[in-house]
């Protein structure tokens, strides 16, 4: 049965690329990599919460609510908190700048220098999430066929690549939506069946642990470093600026991300109380098992479509983020570097090449650090310290535009402290499995400052003697 199933599934997913690629008109980079910049607001709305309810979402947050109980919903909220600020205030203005990607911002402001700093700034971010994603669905693919980690992997590029390459933005766009109407039903309905299991829900709060049912048990600096982290991630998420740069209209991007903002607020309590129930049920599991442990209780059946559901994350991240670093590859390497008279027919080329090359790269790193949700956050932290204050700075500060030397070094130092962070802050537990870290201090609580104060400092020294040409108007 699990065989078929999964057939079921992934056939139709073979089958969305070809099909969805019938949708590009002009065949163009522009149509591979955005759709064509008319996708309508329920598909945009689709791809925002898919991109968000992923592995690391079902499987690490899962195993974070097992850990730390409710607290750990801070880790997330921030992520869903902006997604409407975004989307009324932040998306349109990237839609008028007429980019593709983020990178392609900082080179018309500033040069190739700006580029590169940025590239590898997003790439950081969108390769963790590929890593992460690939391992989810890889361990999940594992434990329902038995099967090696290597041979879970292998099947897992090859389902991702083959409709990304085919089909493009409209074939992720497309299985992205389908699949986020899946999550949600079937992650849903896994909390009240399993309050009945365990007796009701009087029974329920009476066996949660008393840490695991305190809101402020991670303390207020991890609290308030998730919060930063998950705001200023979305605010430089590509994957998720393409779902409105991808939009038919100004009004279809905000209304996707104001919807997809108010189900994943809502919807985002899901994965971290079914880690919660987990306990009550599964004493003695490793973290990251929470999830998967909680499906038994509904047969085989019921375990093997859970599975599957998470399975259809794991491929809507993948071939989001596997598409959103493709478009760096060719639009901000290729097309900018090494072949700047490319024609429209070789820039999807080396689209479609790139797709394969990441796709591939990241289930390398997976295979070499199968750490689900940190592989996530690592870069996260990164961009978040570095790029996102720089990006809101040249979007909405008319004077930072013109501080070539600010800007990046603001980012450059912000990532180095980041980085330096990670690498020697102090944890205050790690939890088994590769769920979370708790810091003593937030990476991002050092990195963000750092670069903060080299932007704002830097760019006032720098732009000293310029005025504003519209407020000089205005004076007149």
């Amino acid at each position: 049965m699990a065989l078929t199933i999964f057939i079921i599934y992934f056939g139709g997913l073979l089958i969305a690329g070809p099909l969805s690629a019938k949708l590009m008109k002009k065949k163009d980079s522009s149509d591979y990599i955005l759709a064509g910049r008319s996708v309508p607001t329920w598909l945009v709305t689709g791809g925002i919460v898919a991109t968000l309810i992923n592995s690391a979402t079902l499987l690490g947050y899962g195993g974070s609510g097992y850990s730390l109980g409710i607290t750990a919903y801070f880790s997330a909220m921030g992520f869903v908190a902006i997604l409407i600020w975004v989307g009324y205030y932040f998306i349109p203005k990237l839609r008028r700048a007429n980019i593709v990607t983020i990178p392609e911002l900082f080179s018309r402001m500033f040069g190739w220098q700006h580029k590169v700093v940025s590239v590898l700034l997003v790439m950081a971010r969108d390769m963790g999430v590929t890593a992460g994603a690939a391992i989810g669905m890889a361990v999940v693919l594992g434990a329902v066929f038995d099967i090696s980690i290597d041979l879970a992997l292998l099947i897992t590029v090859f389902v991702t690549l083959f409709f990304t390459v085919t089909g493009g933005m409209w074939a992720v766009m497309i299985t992205d939506t389908i699949q986020s109407v899946i999550l949600l039903v079937g992650t849903t309905i896994m909390i009240p069946l399993a309050i009945a299991h365990v007796g009701g829900w009087e029974a329920l709060v009476n066996a949660i642990p008393e840490t695991h049912s305190d809101m402020w048990f991670a303390g207020g600096p991890q609290i308030i470093g998730w919060v930063l982290l998950g705001a200023l991630t979305t605010l430089a998420y590509q994957t998720l600026i393409q779902r409105g740069l991808s939009a038919e209209s100004d009004k279809a991007a905000k209304d996707g991300f104001v919807y997809a903002g108010i189900i994943t607020i809502i919807w985002y309590m899901v994965p971290f109380f079914i880690g919660t129930i987990a306990v009550v049920i599964f004493p003695d599991i490793a973290p990251d098992d929470a999830f998967l442990s909680l499906t038994q209780l509904f047969g085989a059946v019921g375990s093997l479509l859970f599975a599957v559901i998470i399975v259809s994350s794991c491929i809507s991240t993948l071939s989001s983020t596997v598409l959103t670093t493709s478009s760096n590859i060719a639009n901000d390497i290729y097309k900018q570097w090494i072949n700047r008279n490319a024609s429209e027919k070789n820039v999807v080329l080396v689209s479609r090449i790139s797709v394969v090359v990441v796709a591939i790269t990241g289930a390398l790193i997976a295979r070499s650090l199968p750490y689900i949700l940190e592989l996530l956050l690592t870069g996260g932290r990164i961009m978040a310290s570095s790029l996102s204050p720089v990006l809101l700075a040249i979007v909405f500060w008319k004077r930072a535009r013109r501080a070539y030397y600010s800007t990046i070094t603001a980012m450059l130092l912000g990532a180095a402290t980041t980085i330096t962070m990670v690498i020697l802050g102090n944890q205050l537990g790690t939890e088994d499995g590769g769920v979370v870290f708790v810091w003593t201090v937030d990476p991002v609580l050092v990195g963000i400052p750092v670069t903060v104060l080299t932007l704002v400092i830097g760019t006032y020294i720098e732009t000293r003697g310029w005025k504003d040409p519209d407020q000089s108007a205005a004076a007149e």
